[in-house]
């Protein structure tokens, strides 16, 4: 995971609080009861998306290491960007 668990919160604290500050969202229910179940919801979208993100870099890691040449650090770059893309469309996933 690219991002602490305290980061990926703060992400989602911000988020629930822009949405609400630019009058994006109206909610039933207020406290911070409801804000931290929003907040929660927030995160846990994030941190699926990041593991599904780890996922994909695995798996590109792999098809990568099935080369039978060394790559040059560039090469290797534009060959990551190449199947990231390809690996993430296959599983529907935007990146």
């Amino acid at each position: 995971m690219r991002l602490s668990e305290d980061k990926i919160r703060r992400i989602a604290e911000q988020v629930i609080d822009d949405l609400q500050e630019r009058g994006l969202v109206k909610y039933t229910t207020v406290g911070s009861a409801a804000r931290a179940e929003r907040v929660k919801v927030v995160y846990d979208v994030i941190a699926r998306d990041m593991q599904v993100e780890a996922e994909i870099d695995t798996e590109v890691d792999r098809i990568i290491g099935t080369y039978s040449r060394t790559l040059k650090a560039t090469e290797q770059d534009i060959l990551r960007r190449k199947h990231k893309d390809e690996v993430a469309k296959r599983r529907g996933f935007e990146l």
